[in-house]
């Protein structure tokens, strides 16, 4: 992750003690370093992204210190910054790890991922070398339909964007800051004091817009470069007020150093992913206690062995490389092996042999490297005269060793760490008595389950139409998107069939619900003029009392109003029929970061349900396809089959099925059961029936399968008396 200078001089007393001070400092810096990195590896290893939250946020503080730091030296020394300098010293620190990486994920996703895929990756690495890639991530993590999409093993250089867009506009201040010192003759501590204000201002900004935006746009509020600056700002205030935190007590520091550290293990405890309140005002706590430790080494600090070991120390110096390389060997390398332990030995081996070599093979090396040297190094390596240093032979057969090591706990991964192909319940052929019997199916379901079976079966991809990929990206029909946006068309363009239809549904519900509208539109278009179907349904806004929280605020801020004006339509046309649908997904409130319980799905979608229960005789609930493998994970690998995209119908399906059931015999609804549309008896689910995918990411359908399945859903729906 982020970019730091490897010294640090203080302005303190010259001599020995300055020197050891400065040492102390370093080390300091280095060891929280260490405390940063290891909480991001260790987090992302294990599947828990909070680690990443807290981690990042300690680099920022880390980083904005060490730079302005930099710069105010650079000002006093030269009497001002000198861009040239500053520039070719950020491009020769950060440049030539961060594009190695970027190139050689790019080459091992072309390796290990289908050219779609791989082309995403693509695109990912060039905003990541632009330092642009928060923005693109903020824009795509943003689309609601696209929350669970695979991840990208970039999406860790979001932040390194951040710093680097912080040190084109800092520099520029600092300088404009020696300007006016220069033309008032004002002394050194004037320049610190008016860097400190400048500083202070863009601090309290930021976290002004930080707290406002993760109240209203929590996905944008992370990303966001306004609203990351105040972390970076407080390492910048920190620098400017060396002189102060220099005289705090020797008594006192390391008190502040411990305290420092457990407000960072508090962060970790407390701060959960998509917690209400992260980045602002949770981030406080790791951004605090990173500035404790960081003030608690300035001007000298007693022993803390914490920190200053020789291991957390080398750890520290490491960290840049350890941050750049983990993500894509964590992400790569899941797409094919299960988290076990064989995983987590061979992506920690790889991590740190990776780590270790660009640290002491590039990032080093080309850091510190000028002209005169580099001509010398060549020179003799043509007279074979070159002779490496001794820590970079060390580090070569700690490289060496890493990567065996790795390699060989790869290749020792038991056999069937693949998906294999589940066992499957004989189903007997369409049309026979036993299996409408035995699943309690009509005729198009079971033949329906015939097909998943089959598809069940396949050791390999069949010729699908539409393709997988097409599948995977495709986008909805106009006429049925334009109906679930938070402006959406006229009713009459949101309606199809006959107004004299004797049966009339309205669907409602969020993107489950709009899908399943596409499948009951083609029921109306085909019934004769017996059926009407009007879509009132908005992805990401569930039918419920309640406001659910979304990582979309354009959507939290229109469902109330979108769900009013169901309600209303309901009661002024009286529908003889209401269609509910829902993600089957852990839902919280907007104000909460605890999941809902049954009971309080249920007290929150019935108060709903009875504001236009009068106004229709049935109301229905259509379960949500199961969810569990996304589709472009899975199948994104050059080494797929389709065992590896087969889902399973999960315990939090089951869960939210029996709550719905609950739901709606307590106001005298029907359920209906959407596992034989997906699924075979035993609950596995395959990503294509026939030649057609099923689904485009985890639970939404493709519009080709929506097609395929209307008529089964119809017979469902007449089998439960609803049509």
């Amino acid at each position: 992750m982020a970019t730091f200078l490897s010294q640090f001089r203080l302005q303190s007393p010259s001599g020995r003690r300055a020197r050891a001070d400065q040492t102390h400092q370093r080390l300091d810096i280095q060891g929280l370093r260490m405390v940063a990195v290891v909480t991001v590896v260790a987090f992302h290893l294990c599947g828990w992204p909070r680690g990443g939250f807290i981690g990042v946020d300690v680099f920022f503080v880390i980083s904005g210190f060490l730079i302005t730091g930099n710069l105010l030296r650079m000002a006093e020394t030269h009497g001002n910054v000198s861009f040239t300098r500053f520039y070719w010293n950020r491009v020769r620190r950060i440049i030539p790890a961060a594009t190695l990486v970027l190139a050689c994920t790019y080459v091992a996703a072309t390796l290990a991922f289908l050219p779609f895929r791989a082309n995403e990756v693509g695109v990912d690495a060039f905003f990541a070398f632009i330092f642009m890639s928060n923005w693109w991530f903020a824009a795509q993590e943003t689309n609601y339909f696209a929350a669970d999409d695979a991840t990208s093993p970039l999406q860790h250089y979001w932040s390194l964007s951040i710093e680097e867009q912080f040190y084109f506009v800092w520099p520029v201040l600092i300088f404009l800051i020696g300007l006016v010192v220069a033309r008032k003759a004002w002394t050194h501590a004037r320049r610190m004091g008016l860097a400190a204000a400048v500083m202070g201002c863009a601090v309290a900004s930021s976290l002004g817009w930080a707290l406002y935006e993760t109240a209203t746009w929590p996905t944008w509020a992370y990303f966001n470069t306004f609203a990351r600056v105040w972390e970076l700002g407080v390492g910048a205030l920190l620098a400017t007020a060396v002189g102060f935190l220099a005289r705090i007590p020797v008594a006192v520091k390391p008190w502040l150093s411990w305290a420092g550290l457990l407000l960072i293990a508090a962060g970790l405890l407390l701060i959960a992913e998509g917690s209400v309140g992260f980045p602002a005002p949770w981030a406080l706590l790791p951004v605090t206690g990173a500035a404790l430790v960081i003030a608690a080494g300035v001007g000298g600090e007693p022993a803390q062995p914490f920190l200053r070991n020789r291991a957390s120390v080398y750890v520290g110096n490491i960290s840049y490389s350890l941050y750049l390389v983990h993500w894509p060997v964590i992400v790569i390398l899941g797409a094919f092996v299960a988290r076990d332990g064989y995983f987590y030995l061979t992506a920690t081996a790889l991590i740190l042999g990776f780590a270790v070599a660009s640290y002491h093979l590039v990032e080093n090396p080309l850091r510190y490297s000028d002209w005169h040297s580099s001509r010398s190094t060549i020179h003799e390596v043509r007279r074979g005269r070159f002779r490496p240093k001794q820590s970079t032979r060390y580090a070569a057969v700690a490289v060496l060793a890493l990567l065996t090591l790795g390699l060989t706990a790869f290749a020792m991964r038991p056999a069937g760490h693949a998906n294999e192909i589940p066992p499957l319940a004989a189903v007997p052929p369409p049309g026979t008595s036993e299996v409408s019997t035995l699943m309690g199916l009509g005729s198009l379901a079971s033949a329906l389950q015939q097909e998943i079976a089959t598809a069940l079966s396949l050791e390999q991809w069949p010729d699908l139409e539409p393709s997988m990929e097409s599948g995977i990206s495709e986008k909805w029909p106009h006429d049925i998107n334009r109906c679930g946006l938070t402006a959406p068309a006229s009713d009459e363009e949101c309606t199809w069939g006959s107004p004299s239809a004797s049966t009339r549904i309205v669907v409602v519900g969020d993107s489950v619900a709009m899908h399943y509208a596409t499948s009951l539109r083609e029921l109306a278009l085909n019934s004769g003029g017996q059926i009407q179907v009007h879509v009132e349904a908005m992805g990401g806004c569930p039918l419920t009392d309640d406001t659910m929280f979304t990582s979309d605020k354009t959507l939290i801020d229109a469902c109330p109003a979108r769900k009013q004006h169901a309600v209303d339509y309901i009661n002024a046309n009286k529908p003889t029929v209401v269609i509910i649908s829902n993600q089957y997904v852990p839902y919280h409130r907007v104000d909460s970061d605890r999941a809902m319980m049954s009971d309080e799905w249920i007290d929150s979608v019935r108060p709903m349900v009875d504001k236009f229960r009068d106004s229709t005789p049935k109301v229905v609930w259509l379960a949500a396809p199961p969810s569990d493998k996304e589709i472009k994970e899975c199948y994104s690998k050059r080494s797929s089959v389709p065992a590896d995209c087969i889902s399973r119908v999960t315990s939090q399906w089951l869960s939210m099925a029996d709550t719905e059931q609950r739901l709606a015999e307590s106001v005298g609804g029907i359920w209906i059961d959407s596992r034989p549309w997906f699924c075979n008896a035993d609950g596995l689910c395959p990503s294509f029936v026939g030649s057609t995918p099923t689904k485009h990411d985890s639970v939404h359908m493709t519009l080709a399968y929506e097609m395929k399945i209307h008529p089964v859903i119809g017979e469902s729906l007449r089998a439960a008396g609803v049509l």
